[in-house]
């Protein structure tokens, strides 16, 4: 699908399903970006800053107890809130 790569500004370097949701998906990016998608939009429902710094790599993402949890090249797991 051309929306997922035409929002990540990068490589998309990781992408999980909803344990919860058959719709929705969530990715991380080179561009240090994760973003939440239902697969029925062609617009991310959710984008955040998954890095702590410009020009750091987003590189892994998890589900998990309504939380979304991202690690990237900075060497921090970030936490999201998951209300889906």
């Amino acid at each position: 699908d051309k929306s997922l790569r035409q929002s990540h500004k990068a490589w998309v370097s990781s992408v999980q399903w909803s344990p919860t949701d058959p719709f929705v998906l969530a990715s991380t990016s080179h561009d240090g970006t994760l973003k939440v998608w239902d697969i029925r939009s062609s617009l991310p429902l959710h984008s955040v800053n998954a890095v702590n710094k410009k020009g750091e790599k987003a590189l892994c993402l998890a589900f998990g107890d309504g939380m979304i949890y991202s690690g990237g090249n900075d060497c921090v797991v970030k936490q999201f809130a998951c209300n889906l």
